[in-house]
């Protein structure tokens, strides 16, 4: 009986989550976000492409994710796209009340949650098969660090690539391939994550406020850490963006000045678990219709 109770629950569970995906994608918005997202990956990275087959060499996708993550103008433009995409949620169509009636409030949330996690991991794939679909078919399976990617990085000119690419070195030289891209991937899933549920508890407290907002401020706070007050490293500590890159953060145990990858998680985990706790305590006096 307990079995069938949890099975029950789940499939709730993934219930609200897929009537979500379905919300979600009938706003033409979001289409039209990851199709821009799509043409502007291909329009920045081109020149890559062009480089791999005048040289034959190859690059492998993990590494283009790391080096649109960690430059400052690719890794805001793929947030502000993730951003315009969640800052909807929690959907409060009419269409939800046959839904609730047969589960519960606790239930929807933890569908919220669900949801939020799968669409979070489905951008990032989303990214990295447009980056497959820039570089195909250069594109190298190999799980060290290719020469091609660290040729880019170091003189980008002299592979006829005009926009800039960015990414630490040392954490090339001090760290295997496998370990910086699953700490990367990481480190996106715990701020967006975190960006979807801060959103969904502002909108919970505010119905109809600007979702975008938490979004818009999250931008202005990496940009005025990396570029206008880069300077004062210790601001990186509370920039949920900045922390998100893992060039950002300390790349060995005697580097003391910056954020660690641990802090990094903890920071970020623990802004979760704030607005996780705000959409507790209100949801019961929340009203799903608009």
């Amino acid at each position: 009986m307990a079995d069938k109770n949890k099975t029950k629950t789940a499939r709730q569970i993934v219930g609200y989550a897929r009537l979500n995906f379905h919300m979600g994608m009938r706003q033409g918005k979001n289409l039209a976000v990851l199709l821009c997202m799509g043409c502007f990956l291909f329009y920045y990275f081109g020149g890559i492409r062009e480089y791999l087959a005048a040289s034959r060499q190859t690059t492998g996708v993990q590494e283009l994710f790391l080096t649109v993550m960690n430059t400052q103008y690719t890794a805001m433009t793929v947030w502000a796209g993730y951003l315009l995409v969640i800052c909807d949620i929690p959907y409060s169509e009419k269409g939800i009340y046959p839904y609730l009636i047969r589960t519960s409030r606790k239930k929807w949330l933890l569908g919220q949650i669900f949801y939020l996690l799968l669409i979070s991991v489905s951008y990032f794939i989303y990214i990295c098969l447009v980056l497959a679909a820039v570089i195909f078919p250069y594109i190298s399976v190999c799980y060290s660090w290719t020469s091609a990617f660290v040729k880019m990085l170091n003189a980008p000119w002299r592979c006829g690539i005009e926009n800039n690419l960015s990414f630490t070195f040392s954490l090339i030289k001090h760290n295997s391939q496998q370990i910086v891209v699953g700490r990367q991937f990481v480190l996106c899933l715990f701020a967006s994550w975190m960006l979807g549920m801060l959103t969904m508890a502002i909108h919970m407290l505010w119905k109809n406020g600007p979702g975008i907002l938490v979004g818009a401020v999250a931008l202005a706070c990496d940009y005025l850490v990396t570029v206008v007050l880069d300077a004062i490293v210790g601001l990186r500590y509370f920039s949920p963006l900045t922390l998100s890159r893992i060039s950002a953060l300390s790349t060995s145990v005697n580097d003391r000045f910056n954020p660690s990858f641990s802090y990094a998680c903890l920071f970020l985990g623990g802004l979760f678990v704030v607005s996780l706790s705000i959409s507790i305590w209100k949801l019961r006096r929340y009203e799903y219709g608009r």
